[in-house]
């Protein structure tokens, strides 16, 4: 009785753990099924990776200051890297209007338009980009930009140099005539004409004229002073020399000077002082009585 009794129970349970087991498990097997019938996402699609890197470049002055009339230089060296360089690139620069840019390798000194980097890995070429104003042009002072670039099939560097030009003060002498020589008789003065030319880009102001002469000696100048002297304006000045009058006959040089707060000039001119006549005279006349002494005293002796 009693076993009859467990058994009956014991499949109960095992009825039991059956149902609960169809219940409970057959949605999570559908759930499944249904997962598997739909359709999988796509793989994760990244970018793919290059095999070189974009190429650095540095300017380490990328603003340089000069006169009106100077070259400018700005020097790029390429930034190295742990990666190679599969990549090559074209050179370009834009200048201002009035000037002239160019592209040069630094170390030979030849011009260049652009730079091949296959399997390079840590670059070392370093480039100039040179600008100077076009042939007889003067750029007014102030800033001047040009452009440098560097394209390759996908990338492009572009960077912006700056030339700062800044007033140039030049002052020229030089004769009227051209010559730098004159002549001289002891005692006596010689007017001769210097002329001044501002050749810079800026109005000189305050000139004052001096000179390093032989001692004994005098230099004037009329006028002694110009208050201004414009660009591409020449003024002429006298000058009066004078020696002293016992000045033995030879060359002389004294250097002729003008100078102000921002320009100066100067020019050395050779003075030639020539022998007073009385002093050729007198020794013509010497010389003759000498031949005429010989001659008389050759003539007596020849007799004896």
């Amino acid at each position: 009785m009693n076993k009859s009794r467990i058994a009956r129970c014991l499949a109960c349970f095992i009825l039991l753990s059956a149902a609960l087991t169809t219940l409970l498990g057959s949605p999570i097997v559908v759930a499944a099924e249904e997962g598997s019938n739909s359709p999988a996402p796509p793989p994760s699609q990244g970018e793919p990776e290059k095999d070189y890197e974009p190429i650095g470049i540095v300017c380490k002055f990328p603003i340089v200051k000069g006169v009106a009339g100077d070259t400018f230089d700005f020097e790029f060296y390429l930034a190295p890297t742990v990666k190679e360089y599969a990549v090559a690139y074209d050179f370009s620069v834009i200048a201002p209007p009035g000037w002239e840019a160019t592209i040069w390798h630094s170390y030979s000194d030849q011009r260049v338009g652009g730079i091949d980097l296959e399997g390079v890995i840590a670059p070392s070429e370093t480039i100039t980009v040179r600008a100077a104003p076009l042939p007889g042009k003067a750029p007014e002072p102030g800033e001047y930009v040009i452009t440098f670039e560097m394209e390759s099939a996908d990338t492009k560097i572009s960077m912006d140099l700056t030339a700062v030009v800044t007033e140039r003060y030049e002052l020229n002498i030089d004769t009227t005539t051209g010559r730098f020589n004159t002549e001289i008789k002891g005692g006596e003065e010689k007017h001769i004409s210097i002329l001044l030319e501002n050749t810079g880009t800026a109005a000189i102001e305050g000139l004052a004229f001096s000179s390093n002469k032989p001692e004994g000696w005098s230099v004037t100048f009329s006028p002694e002073k110009i208050d201004t002297l414009e660009p591409d304006l020449k003024q002429e000045v006298e000058v009066v020399i004078k020696s002293p009058k016992r000045t033995i006959a030879r060359d002389y040089f004294a250097t002729l000077k003008a100078e102000s707060e921002n320009a100066s000039g100067s020019m050395q001119l050779r003075v030639t002082v020539l022998t007073p006549r009385i002093w050729g005279g007198g020794g013509i006349g010497i010389a003759v009585a000498v031949i005429a002494g010989l001659i008389v005293l050759f003539r007596r002796l020849s007799t004896r």
